[in-house]
């Protein structure tokens, strides 16, 4: 799994999710769509799903945008935060899969979170606005959609 932390607006970020195995990828609050689908071009990725933490514009902003740019591409949204532009809603503790490693949990916190440990086996990453990212050795990985 690669992540790429895309600049945003003036102080905010989209992250970018790849399944190196088979480049597939999804994309955490996409505010700014063409920055983030040059990413993906750059690293030689296909955008198959939007991660979206929360209902704020400058995280949701580039939803409808997104899906003019990537046709059939999935937004996914909390199901009690009226997300933009949300083809696909999300309760807690619904699972998904990207790529051929990657699984999604979703998780309902209403509050913002960032923490950040590692250990021998494992790399916990929480990333601001909700995203959780755990790598687990050469197997699995699992993210963790908060929101």
């Amino acid at each position: 799994m690669k992540i790429f932390h895309i600049p945003c607006l003036e102080d905010n970020y989209s992250y970018l999710i790849i399944d190196e195995s088979t480049k597939e990828a999804a994309v955490v609050d996409p505010v700014e769509p063409e920055k983030v689908l040059e990413v993906a071009k750059q690293h030689g990725a296909n955008l198959k799903l939007v991660l979206t933490t929360h209902h704020h514009w400058d995280h949701a902003g580039g939803n409808e945008k997104i899906k003019e740019l990537v046709p059939g591409i999935k937004v996914l949204g909390g199901s009690i935060d009226n997300v933009k532009g949300c083809t696909d809603k999300v309760e807690n503790g619904d699972k998904l899969s990207l790529g051929a490693r990657l699984e999604i949990l979703c998780l309902h916190t209403p509050w913002i979170t960032l923490f950040l440990s590692s250990g021998q086996d494992y790399s916990f990453v929480v990333l601001p606005l909700n995203l959780l990212v755990t790598a687990s050795g050469a197997q699995s990985c699992k993210i963790l959609l908060i929101g």
